[in-house]
């Protein structure tokens, strides 16, 4: 199993927006994704947790 553990929090905004923050930003560059203003990010629930990934 995966090592678990949380990178940080962010507050939902107005309309339901939300910024991905440095530290997930810096795990998508650690394996080779590169995170880039305009990019598609996928949230998915697998069981019961949800999962971010890029499009």
């Amino acid at each position: 199993m995966d090592e678990e553990r949380i990178l940080g929090t962010t507050k939902v905004t107005d309309r339901w927006r939300i910024s991905l923050i440095k530290a997930v930003r810096d795990e998508f560059a650690a394996g080779g994704e590169e995170v880039e203003i305009g990019d598609l990010v996928v949230y998915k629930r697998e069981g019961d947790r949800i999962v971010i990934e890029l499009a």
